[in-house]
């Protein structure tokens, strides 16, 4: 049965390379481009989130730490995305699973933090 990865960032062309990238290693994606509710995210069962921290309306920090508090999502996998230089801080701030600095210059970096993080052994497109 394939992974199902939930990925969340406000940057469409972004969006649009990790779902290719994750599709073509053969993950099942679902992308999110605004978040609308927190009840939406509780009813799509992910083996994994991808959150981008920089977001128009909440933080994708803040978005982990409401995660990990839910019961339907506090023992689903969170990596956390972005830019910034204090990733590392804030991936640790919300107890996120693992986190990956953009932009991703190698293809495999996103691949392999994903499957290392849900235990699915490294892939290569």
């Amino acid at each position: 049965m394939e992974k199902h990865i939930v990925i969340i960032d406000d940057d469409d062309a972004l969006l649009s390379v990790m779902e290719f990238l994750l599709t073509e290693a053969g993950y099942r994606v679902t992308c999110i481009s605004r978040i609308t509710t927190i009840e939406l995210l509780l009813t799509l069962k992910p083996d994994c989130f991808i959150l981008d921290e920089q977001m128009p309306v909440v933080n994708g920090h803040i978005l982990c730490m409401i995660l990990n508090s839910k019961p339907e999502t506090k023992d689903i996998p969170v990596i956390l995305v972005s830019a910034l230089d204090e990733i590392e801080s804030y991936a640790n701030l919300c107890e996120a699973s693992a986190f990956l600095k953009k932009p991703f210059l190698n293809p495999d970096d996103l691949l392999n933090v994903v499957a290392k993080t849900i235990g699915a052994g490294v892939r290569k497109v």
